[in-house]
């Protein structure tokens, strides 16, 4: 998981904020419940419907 962080935080600084969206996105599907957790601090609290796990409201 460390990797994913690792290139999101560089997508992030480069202002390439899509591309830090997706590959946190593609981390959250494949993430257990404590990782989950610290990719919602970059990804927000809605990450779980932008990652299709989640039903929209």
């Amino acid at each position: 998981m460390r990797i994913y962080i690792r290139h999101m935080r560089k997508a992030i600084t480069a202002q390439d904020f899509d591309l830090a969206g997706r590959i946190g996105i593609a981390a959250y599907r494949v993430a257990n419940a404590n990782e989950r957790r610290v990719l919602e601090t970059y990804l927000g609290p809605n990450a779980a419907r932008r990652a299709g796990l989640a039903p929209s409201p």
